[in-house]
């Protein structure tokens, strides 16, 4: 399976309240996506020096991310998803295929990709970043829903979110510290946000900001390290 998105994303941290007030308010626009509830499971690979989780916290206008991620726990047969995404001024464009997991665990340079030509892609896109390798493992529960009259308005909203450092795999394991207590929200459009979500929003006084849960996992964790030198 290879797959190419261009859209529109935007974050937003919501409290509990804010996301109960937000799911009333959608039942009449919105309906369960196909894969309505999931468990993410996702790696992101950077440098030693994690070279590129630093350039996202900084909020450039241009940024990457490599991932690999599964939809609930991965054995090292399974063949996952690997998403290879680039944002510049807001607009996301997002390449992926898949491969098995336990090669991408080992090398992701050496992974034999379902699809080859977006594989080729990968590998040329890292070769700037030296001794790229897994870094930093993010889960969470995620809800997804579609507009009922366009399917290419999308929103998720992810609870209980993630992470670790370690004996990174696509499981979740004990040692998983949270991220944070609040639920992202993600809305995803082709197009222009329609004026019935716009209302929402502006009714439960949600506005989006730039959050990233692997830039927030790293400094949650840099200052957990600090904090006991």
């Amino acid at each position: 399976m290879s797959q190419t998105f261009v859209r529109t994303e935007k974050k937003y941290l919501l409290s509990e309240q804010q996301y109960e007030d937000i799911a009333e308010k959608l039942k009449d626009y919105v309906e369960p996506d196909k894969f309505f509830k999931g468990n993410i499971r996702s790696i992101y690979y950077d440098t030693e020096k994690f070279a590129m989780i630093r350039r996202s916290i900084e909020k450039p206008k241009f940024k990457e991310k490599l991932r690999i991620r599964s939809y609930g726990d991965a054995s090292a047969d399974d063949r996952v998803f690997v998403e290879f995404k680039r944002k510049l001024d807001g607009i996301v464009y997002k390449r992926r295929t898949k491969a098995r997991h336990e090669e991408l665990l080992k090398d992701i340079k050496t992974a034999q990709f379902k699809d080859e030509q977006i594989g080729n892609e990968i590998r040329y896109a890292i070769d700037q970043y030296q001794g790229i390798k897994p870094a930093v493992y993010i889960g969470c529960e995620r809800y997804s829903y579609r507009a009922k009259d366009d399917d290419s308005i999308r929103i998720t909203f992810d609870k209980n979110i993630v992470y670790r450092m370690k004996h990174l795999s696509l499981n979740a394991d004990p040692m998983d510290k949270s991220v944070t207590d609040k639920i992202v929200m993600e809305i995803k459009v082709a197009e222009a946000m329609p004026l019935w979500l716009i209302e929402i929003l502006n009714e439960v006084k949600a506005y989006p900001r730039g959050f990233s849960k692997v830039g927030s996992a790293f400094e949650k964790e840099i200052k957990e390290i600090r904090n006991h030198e």
